[in-house]
């Protein structure tokens, strides 16, 4: 059943990239969540809960929480202390949005 689903969602998702409008959204929102999954993978390896993650970087669970959702903007600060409490490095590097679509 779960694959239905996935299937499912799989085309909706599919239709909807179709639009200009909705894939250059997604695709703008894309670098976002890459991080955001890469911080939960790796915690999840390190199997350290949100609450013990918080407790390293110095602040609380929810914001934590809000991180790994997306639901805020956090700051390069935090983002940098999550990081090094995951033993993750993290490079930022500014290009043109031609070299962005190009490669």
């Amino acid at each position: 059943m779960a694959n239905k689903k996935a299937t499912r969602y799989e085309e909706f998702e599919a239709e909807l990239l179709k639009k200009p409008g909705i894939r250059k959204e997604y695709e703008a929102l894309q670098p976002k969540y890459d991080m955001i999954r890469s911080l939960i993978e790796r915690r999840n390896q390190l199997r350290i809960s949100q609450k013990q993650l918080a407790e390293i970087v110095g602040t609380k669970q929810p914001a934590i929480s809000r991180l790994e959702k997306g639901d805020y903007n956090t700051t390069l600060s935090t983002l940098f202390k999550v990081a090094d409490a995951l033993d993750l490095d993290i490079s930022l590097r500014a290009r043109t949005k031609t070299e962005q679509t190009c490669g």
